[in-house]
């Protein structure tokens, strides 16, 4: 692993596989190069690309400058990091809601260094709202992450995997807490008309926290959207990807 300045701070940068083209993932939540590398998904796709990992700034190893941790100060990283690192041609993998988040900024910033752009399990719109009807609701809110909230310790979320709790302790529960509440306040809805690369939007029938009608209206609403529905719970990027992998190999294939 390695430390790349992006503007102000140091990312840390990690690569796995070769072969065109390249993937640059952008982890969910919290998360760090740790958790992706662990990932079957990621292995999976290094078996034939590039794949370049980053821990976002306030993760793993990349400088902690304190919050606010919002979509925009990571889209303005990951800018600096591709230049540093020359990524261009790239398939921008985003994975969770603020993962997904992220990529498409990104994309829509930096459209000259982006191919195409892979969601899973992402939503323009986190949060509900009488003007978004496919937001999370209260309670499906207090039901994921209510008690993670309510806690006075630091003791990282239920089920969490080895990676996971060392990225939890390595961002530290303020930091995770505050990238959590911003992902949830984030709206997208008026930036994707600026996303114009190919996106595939891959939402899991049994995701719990983003509901099908806002991953339907995510691909609607960006000019060159895709969605494909996979019958499979939240947690299959990280644990049974064979089938996923190849979804998003036909996906780039039909690209030309």
């Amino acid at each position: 692993m390695r430390r790349v300045r992006a503007h102000a701070i140091e990312i840390a940068v990690d690569e796995l596989g070769s072969g065109e083209p390249p993937f640059l993932v952008v982890p969910q939540w919290f998360l760090s190069s740790r958790s992706m590398r662990a990932s079957a998904l990621v292995r999976r796709l290094a078996e034939r690309h590039r794949v370049v990992l980053y821990d976002r700034r306030g993760t793993g190893a990349s400088d902690k400058p304190g919050p606010p941790y919002t979509t925009s100060r990571d889209s303005r990283d990951l800018g600096a990091l591709a230049e540093s690192l020359g990524l261009r041609d790239l398939v921008v993998l985003g994975t969770g809601v603020r993962g997904s988040q992220v990529a498409l900024h990104f994309a829509g910033h930096f459209p000259e260094r982006v191919r195409a752009i892979v969601c899973i399990g992402g939503t323009p719109r986190w949060g509900g709202g009488p003007e978004w009807p496919y937001g999370i609701g209260e309670d499906a809110w207090a039901r994921a992450y209510g008690e993670l909230e309510a806690r006075g310790d630091d003791s990282p979320p239920r089920g969490a995997s080895l990676a996971m709790r060392e990225d939890w302790a390595a961002a530290g529960r303020e930091a995770a807490m505050d990238m959590l509440r911003h992902t949830r306040e984030e709206d997208l809805r008026p930036f994707l008309a600026r996303v114009t690369s190919p996106t595939l939007v891959v939402h899991l029938a049994g995701d719990p926290v983003v509901p099908f009608e806002a991953a339907r209206w995510l691909a609607e609403s960006l000019p060159s959207g895709t969605l494909e529905v996979f019958e499979a719970p939240r947690e299959i990027p990280l644990h049974v990807p064979e089938d996923l992998v190849a979804h998003v190999e036909e996906f780039l294939a039909s690209l030309g």
